[in-house]
């Protein structure tokens, strides 16, 4: 009950009954419809692609070098800044938000119409080059949206609602391109497939055109914000040095990866992702994380006070001034806060971000030429089996994994579920690595679970419903049986390990910075991945499927000691996320 001015009371209305009324909003249906546009891409160029290619015959090398085409999602942190504010495209005068919204959706779908006909076991440089432009014009899509969403929300329950409508949304896109994509795909062909998948990116234009543009976005005529910032504290001369150091170490690190990717288009067969991992990757590692670390080291010390409000104008008179502030404020902010506040512990945060994720970022992209593929260990299951097992039943899994992660830390505490999430996360690569050579160990517990009858009869009748043309091998009850029982297990592992490093980044990063710092952060956890599908593709052709997954086994431990390393620190110090979140809102303050 509240009281008003004349000492009448009124009732007031729980939080869920606002959060009901919230729906009736435009703005939660262009959230469903927004979301689902953010999905459709990742899954169509970073996953069933990787399908269609083992179909057309292309091997798990080349499929591999393609993915360091896909640097965008690993590197989006770069031009985060520069999406801050958003202005009018001078084409589509319906707000900043909206006009970037439908400018990329178009062109997203314009990329996916042009994969679908690009044949690609003719045209392999093509594909690479058509899967570099859409995983640029992604990541963008996903910052602008993550900003809309920020800025339109009226309320605590508008925040929360619209983060589960986001979820709900982001899956479904992840069904169609994962599930319907599968099943569609044996029935019409992937041209059929991925034109589906194109007109469904471009309804989506609808839910831009809905979502009503920010206020702040509206009024903000000049384009002009507050931000927080330790440049002020730093001589000039040494800010203009920081940044064209990492500038130039990133321009450097950029070339590699270009100069690789245009001379595998040019001789696909006779370019080595290996040999070019091997011998460039520690380099590109270096230039693009432990340069500016230490740079920003550099720059800590050299400071002469603490970071301060500096207002950031939409226009700019001194160009080459602006451009290094952008950059300042996307590379140095960030890495300073974070050095400012964990000293040498930044190591560890930056090594955990770097390795946490690697054991399944680094094959999730190779995963359907293990499923699908006849060679080097390979599965040889049909894309209905795929479907069923990875795209409808593992989905299920991540969610419980994630529901699983999320209750654990609730109870236990982040660090400790930090640890048992990079262990499962390392274990269940050795349930695949048992799939290689035949499942025999899968068998025995399928069996002593007594899990084998439902499972078995389920791909049976599952495989009765595949079509004419697929050949259905006499122990498919069996096989099915596997794939299931270790997808399930991987996705259950792989959901509580992003919910613990979500939950542990989260708690890292500090509010003031924390869209940068947070976008920098999480780019870091695909960084090692995307590097490494290029090697692992190369190593599956030479080595095969089960000494990769060893191998990824025992590189997981590497996160593992990385965890218990931090927790650790953490306890010695002192520290926990809780104590980090508070005493950045009492720096805040002073």
């Amino acid at each position: 009950m509240s009281t008003d001015l004349t000492g009448d009371t009124a009732p007031t209305e729980s939080r869920l009954m606002r959060a009901f009324k919230s729906l009736n909003d435009r703005k939660m249906a262009a959230m469903v419809i927004l979301s689902f546009a953010a999905s459709l891409p990742y899954g169509a160029v970073l996953g069933v692609l990787t399908a269609w290619l083992t179909e057309e015959g292309v091997g798990p090398a080349i499929i591999g070098a393609i993915g360091l085409g896909t640097m965008g999602y690993a590197f989006k942190y770069l031009w985060a800044p520069a999406f801050q504010r958003a202005k009018n495209l001078p084409f589509l005068k319906i707000g900043g938000r909206r006009s970037w919204l439908v400018s990329l959706q178009v062109a997203i779908s314009i990329a996916l119409l042009v994969l679908a006909f690009s044949n690609p076991a003719e045209n392999i440089g093509m594909v690479t080059i058509i899967a570099f432009v859409t995983t640029l014009l992604s990541p963008t899509h996903d910052l602008i949206l993550d900003a809309w969403r920020i800025e339109v929300a009226e309320s605590e329950e508008d925040k929360d609602l619209m983060s589960a409508l986001y979820q709900f949304g982001y899956k479904f896109g992840g069904f169609i391109s994962g599930f319907v994509a599968l099943i569609l795909a044996a029935r019409i062909g992937w041209v059929g497939v991925y034109v589906m998948i194109a007109v469904f990116m471009a309804l989506c234009v609808i839910g831009s055109l809905l979502a009503p543009e920010p206020k702040a976005t509206e009024t903000a005529e000049d384009g002009s914000y507050d931000h927080v910032s330790f440049q002020p504290s730093l001589p000039a001369d040494k800010v203009n040095l920081g940044v064209m150091i990492v500038a130039l170490s990133w321009l450097v690190a950029f070339a590699l990866i270009g100069n690789f990717l245009i001379s595998f288009i040019n001789d696909p067969e006779g370019s080595s992702a290996r040999v070019f991992v091997r011998n460039q990757g520690w380099l590109i590692v270096s230039l693009t994380v432990i340069v500016p670390t230490i740079t920003s080291a550099w720059l800590v010390f050299s400071q002469n006070g603490k970071p301060s409000s500096i207002r950031i104008g939409a226009a700019e008179p001194d160009r080459q001034k602006a451009i290094t502030g952008v950059l300042f404020r996307a590379i140095f902010d960030p890495l300073m806060d974070l050095l400012v506040r964990l000293r040498w512990g930044i190591i560890l945060v930056l090594g955990l971000a770097l390795m946490y994720r690697f054991t399944d970022a680094v094959w999730g992209s190779l995963a359907y030429a293990f499923y699908l593929g006849e060679n080097y260990g390979a599965l040889g299951h049909s894309l209905d089996d795929v479907a069923i097992a990875s795209k409808f039943s593992g989905v299920i899994a991540t969610i419980f994994g994630a529901f699983l992660g999320a209750t654990l830390i609730t109870l236990l505490g982040r660090m400790p579920i930090l640890f048992i999430g990079a262990i499962v996360a390392a274990v269940t690569n050795l349930l695949y690595a048992d799939l290689a050579v035949g499942g025999a160990n899968v068998d025995a517990f399928l069996a002593m679970t007594r899990l084998d009858i439902p499972l078995i009869a389920f791909a049976e009748w599952a495989a009765s419903m595949q079509p004419e043309q697929v050949t259905i091998p006499p122990d498919q009850g069996q096989r099915m049986a596997r794939l299931m029982l270790t997808i399930f297990a991987e996705n259950i592992a792989g959901g509580l390990a992003l919910v613990a490093i979500t939950a542990y980044l989260t708690g890292i990063v500090n509010p003031r910075f924390a869209t940068m710092q947070y976008a920098l952060l999480v780019s870091l956890t695909m960084l090692l991945g995307t590097l490494g599908r290029a090697w692992l593709g190369e190593l599956m052709e030479t080595q095969g499927f089960y000494y990769v997954f060893v191998l990824t086994f025992w590189l997981g431990g590497i996160a593992v000691v990385l965890c218990v390393l931090e927790w650790w620190r953490q306890a010695r110090t002192g520290e926990n996320s809780e104590n980090l979140i508070l005493n950045q809102q009492i720096a805040s303050k002073n």
